[in-house]
């Protein structure tokens, strides 16, 4: 389960202003008060990427500086929003708190949602947190029928609920009532509380001939809030994993 608690944990040599407790005892208008010490930062900054549970694959290359906008596409005006957006956080004026990314496989909507999150998190120190949605329904499902649960479906949803900024991956994933109401959960309590949430999915609100559109794959109500929750951002473009290697 997700904790946003920062932990104290200094190891190696001992700090000098601090001694190794990772705090320094300062006097301001008579009071005296412990801050953190500056040698709990990098462990601090690595504690809140291990927890974000960002796949290590996406961690060094899903970068602002690495994505590469094929022009023709919206994918430049996904870029710069991307970056405003990483750019304001905290601070986001309006009602609207987050991005939903839409388009086909391969045009980079994980790369620039994933960039947003290391941004906060490396930048600016603050926790975010990645969950992809077919994982979360697996871990949900283990834990039905176990006769000793460590978790249950609650433990697991309520970290990503109330999580300070969220991203969830592959929407519209898994076509089932269920899954629908587990995703309404989540979303609904997120919706309720203004929490920034990331999204991304490869189903379009207007779905090609023999496809779903995205509504019919997560439901009306959980497409509804998410209209009025996140700015919609297409991207179009070809699949750069089908692209030759350059050798």
């Amino acid at each position: 389960m997700i904790n946003f608690v920062p932990e104290v944990n200094v190891g190696g040599d001992l700090c000098s202003l601090c001694n190794g407790t990772g705090f320094i005892v300062v006097e301001k208008n008579g009071v005296v008060e412990a801050r953190p010490c500056e040698c709990r930062r990098p462990d601090h900054v690595t504690r809140l990427i291990e927890r974000a549970s960002i796949p290590k694959r996406y961690r060094r290359r899903y970068v602002f500086e690495t994505y590469r906008p094929i022009p023709g596409t919206t994918q430049e005006e996904a870029l710069a929003l991307a970056k405003k957006y990483a750019s304001d956080y905290p601070v986001l004026p309006g009602a609207v708190t987050g991005l939903l990314f839409i388009g086909p496989c391969g045009v980079g909507k994980t790369h620039l949602a994933v960039s947003i999150l290391q941004e906060v998190l490396m930048r600016k120190n603050l926790p975010a947190v990645f969950v992809d949605l077919n994982e979360l329904y697996r871990e949900i499902r283990s834990t039905y029928g176990a006769l000793h649960k460590e978790e249950s479906e609650y433990d697991i949803l309520t970290p990503l609920a109330e999580a300070p900024l969220l991203l969830i991956d592959e929407l519209g994933c898994v076509d089932s009532a269920w899954a629908q109401d587990t995703l309404h959960y989540l979303v609904s309590r997120r919706y309720n509380e203004q929490r920034p949430t990331l999204l991304t999915t490869n189903y379009l609100d207007v779905a090609p001939e023999g496809e779903s559109s995205l509504e019919e794959r997560i439901g009306v109500r959980t497409r509804s809030r998410l209209h009025e929750m996140c700015r919609t951002i297409n991207m179009d473009g070809p699949d750069y994993r089908s692209a030759p290697l350059k050798g």
